[in-house]
């Protein structure tokens, strides 16, 4: 929880740092709620990038999201559509790896997730707008090393979730690949890249 408001605060000040306007952000958190997707549009719209390769660039950061919904699915079948809906809609790397772990535990009980998940959304909210008020007045946020919060959030989920070897190996060749292709410059399409990579050398591992 801690780490949703250090970086969901440090996404409001980026984003108003680059020049988006308050009601642009605020949106951005309440429709979107994807923070590594939310800081790559914040970058490409500072970069004055086009919207289309904006738009597919927030698709292709948010693909892991089929898996993530489609490994959750025996579980959630049970609740209406509407509930169905709702719990996808708040679905993020953080509630999934809390929920996967429940559930392996032997857990039942829905209300586990969606109270997560869905505290994780307001959270993330209020802290954009803290985020907001502070854009003109914190200065440079990245020399705080708040940055650095994501990516720590994102390596302790892949941490938990690593069970065998092979899952170790998917991990490893695919930060090999995001960072040599970040070394390379091309951080732009180095996550895209090592995210569609990862779940098909997952498959072909499990087989």
């Amino acid at each position: 929880m801690g780490t949703v408001i250090v970086v969901g605060t440090t996404f409001g000040v980026v984003a108003r740092q680059a020049g988006l306007e308050p009601i642009e952000i605020a949106a951005m958190s309440l429709l979107v709620f994807a923070g590594a997707a939310q800081f790559a549009m914040v970058g490409l719209f500072a970069e004055g990038a086009a919207t289309p390769l904006i738009i597919v660039t927030v698709l292709f950061l948010n693909l892991r999201h089929l898996l993530m919904a489609a490994s959750l699915r025996p579980q959630l079948m049970r609740l209406s559509l509407g509930r169905r809906l709702l719990a996808a809609f708040v679905l993020t790397d953080e509630s999934f790896a809390m929920a996967t772990s429940y559930f392996r535990r032997g857990g039942t009980s829905l209300a586990y997730y969606l109270t997560f998940a869905v505290a994780l959304f307001v959270l993330w909210n209020l802290s954009t707008l803290a985020g907001i008020a502070l854009g003109s007045t914190i200065g440079e946020p990245r020399r705080f090393g708040v940055d650095f919060a994501i990516t720590a959030t994102f390596t302790g989920i892949v941490v938990l979730a690593v069970k065998r070897p092979a899952d170790m190996a998917v991990a490893l060749i695919a930060a090999g690949l995001a960072g040599a292709l970040a070394l390379a410059g091309l951080s732009t399409i180095a996550v895209i890249v090592a995210g569609a990579l990862a779940p098909v050398l997952a498959i072909f591992a499990r087989r």
